[in-house]
């Protein structure tokens, strides 16, 4: 990724459906869902898409360094990063045919999409690798 151009960042942060197992869901998502709609993703552009998973170990985790400063878990299931040239790739992956007809439904069999929640900002990586690389330019 050239890191000298200004990126958007979509940040999804979901709830698993009632019922689903924190593994069940990570699983869904990442071997059902992920090859699903990746090619799609690709296609249209998009440059990075992560995950982030919370489980039923991760918030003992957390209180091992919760303070003043770090105090407040989130809720959230999941954390999903789309990272993107402009807000029209974006539009342009969820107006594809094949998004609207199987990877917008294959979220009800795993997500609580209603309660979803979305941040949309700009991309600014400051370390990759194990390594400090320049910020672009804002």
């Amino acid at each position: 990724m050239d890191t000298s151009k200004k990126h958007l960042c979509l940040h999804i942060l979901g709830f698993k459906k009632s019922g689903v197992s924190y593994a069940d869901y990570r699983g869904y998502m990442v071997n059902v869902h992920g090859p699903l709609v990746r090619d799609l993703l690709v296609q249209h552009g998009i440059i990075h898409w992560t995950m982030t998973h919370a489980d039923e170990d991760t918030p003992e985790m957390f209180d091992k360094i919760r303070d003043g400063l770090f105090s407040n878990m989130a809720p959230f299931d999941v954390c999903v990063s789309i990272v993107m040239p402009d807000i029209e790739t974006f539009i342009r992956f969820k107006s594809d045919p094949f998004f609207q007809q199987d990877v917008e439904s294959d979220h009800d069999k795993f997500a609580d999409a209603r309660r979803s929640q979305m941040l949309l900002g700009w991309y600014t990586p400051l370390i990759k690798d194990g390594k400090v690389i320049a910020p672009p330019p804002f």
